[in-house]
């Protein structure tokens, strides 16, 4: 489940970002760039789109992201242009965020994140999204690349297009347990 750039270096190496952010939120409306999905972000975002070897091929992901009160918030989607395998994907993207977390010595396997089973975790699904048992919220504990230990708060989903399944994640890095911005953020996405 190796990804180039360890999923583009955790997001961008959101995690060294951590020190330098902002400490207030200034939720905002924004359109997801290159998708039909609307969310609030607590500060102004960037958008990246780049290859990504995600074990079911290469994808062309786009991540839209931004830092704000010691956390990085991040939204990234691709289209599977096979919707059967809508499902084997979330479940694949999944598995690969949440193993990146927790790097084991040289020469051991690595373990996953440990989850948190927070309020709130559990099925996911923002109207229109597809019925999908892979849908899903959850709060997990990691170590990233940086060797901090940080906690995420983090959501996948699928919606169909005319032209396959749209895949989405949405992601808060954060030093510590972010429950109400993870509330406000999640809620916030809004598919079109």
């Amino acid at each position: 489940m190796k990804m180039p750039g360890r999923m583009w270096g955790l997001m961008g190496a959101a995690i060294v970002a951590l020190a330098a952010c902002s400490p207030t939120l200034n939720w905002r409306t924004v359109q997801v760039q290159g998708a039909p999905l609307q969310a609030l972000l607590p500060c102004d975002a960037q958008t990246a789109t780049r290859p990504v070897e995600l074990g079911l091929g290469t994808v062309q992901m786009t991540m839209q992201g931004c830092d704000a009160d010691y956390a990085t918030y991040a939204i990234s989607h691709f289209l599977v242009r096979q919707p059967e395998r809508a499902a084997e994907t979330l479940s694949y993207w999944q598995a690969a965020v949440l193993g990146q977390l927790n790097p084991a010595p040289q020469g051991e396997p690595a373990q996953s994140a440990r989850p948190l089973h927070a309020a709130g975790d559990g099925t996911f699904r923002p109207a229109g999204a597809l019925n999908l048992p892979q849908s899903l919220r959850t709060t997990f504990e990691g170590v990233g690349p940086q060797g901090w230990k940080l906690t995420g708060h983090a959501v996948w989903f699928a919606s169909l297009e005319p032209e396959g399944v749209r895949v989405y994640h949405a992601v808060i890095y954060a030093d510590k347990p972010r429950p109400q911005a993870a509330d406000t953020f999640f809620a916030g996405l809004k598919l079109q």
